[in-house]
């Protein structure tokens, strides 16, 4: 009589997928950043990492799965834990996590100028957008919804890859001083919010603008 073979789970074990799934990830990071997501394949990844193909697909099954644990992966490898959660976190974060993006440079341009890379960020928009929308809940709250879109919009775009790609590869500005730079531009922005200084939609009448008494 034939009985089924056991799968025992233990500590060990389980250090022992973490530690393969890691070393999968990294290999994706590889394979990226020497050939862009179109050199992305199974055999490609498996090589890199020193595994076989079938090692790869028991941890990523299909290819989706693979991409959405890799773009996990990339976050924690720029230091990034999630969306900004308060203005605070807005204003400190963009230096370390640009910092975080010239360390694997080669792989977040890669992801910046794809049309996979641009898959990927639209995946987590509405999320993004929802984080922004409760940062500036307050400030925003008297605005019209087109004024706190564009708002909400230009926030977005100076804390992102697409802003740090932006200055290094244009401007040769480095992850830090790009960061810093951004920083700088959230603090007035949000000075300019404060004021009432804001872009209006079209159809809309501008606000007026306040004067010292």
């Amino acid at each position: 009589m034939n009985t089924p073979s056991k799968t025992y789970d233990s500590p060990l074990r389980r250090r022992q997928q973490a530690a393969t799934r890691d070393a999968i990830l990294e290999a994706v990071g590889q394979v990226v950043e020497a050939g862009g997501l179109d050199a992305l394949s199974y055999g490609a990844v498996a090589a890199a990492a020193g595994v076989q193909e079938r090692t790869v697909y028991r941890h990523f099954p299909s290819r989706p799965e693979l991409l959405d644990a890799f773009w996990d992966w990339v976050n924690r490898e720029a230091g990034i834990a999630g969306f900004p959660a308060s203005e605070a976190e807005l204003r400190r974060l963009p230096p370390e996590v640009y910092e975080g993006f010239d360390r694997r440079a080669g792989m977040m341009s890669a992801l910046v100028y794809s049309e996979a890379g641009r898959a990927f960020r639209l995946r987590v928009n509405a999320e993004r957008q929802a984080a922004y929308r409760t940062i500036l809940e307050e400030r925003l709250r008297d605005l019209p919804p087109g004024a706190a879109d564009r708002v909400c919009a230009l926030m977005q775009l100076l804390y992102s890859a697409t802003a740090w790609a932006t200055m290094r590869d244009f401007w040769q500005i480095d992850g830090r001083a790009a960061g810093e730079t951004v920083t700088w531009a959230i603090d007035r922005l949000l000075a300019a919010i404060e004021r009432g200084d804001v872009p209006m939609p079209d159809s809309l009448p501008a606000q007026p603008q306040k004067r010292d008494e």
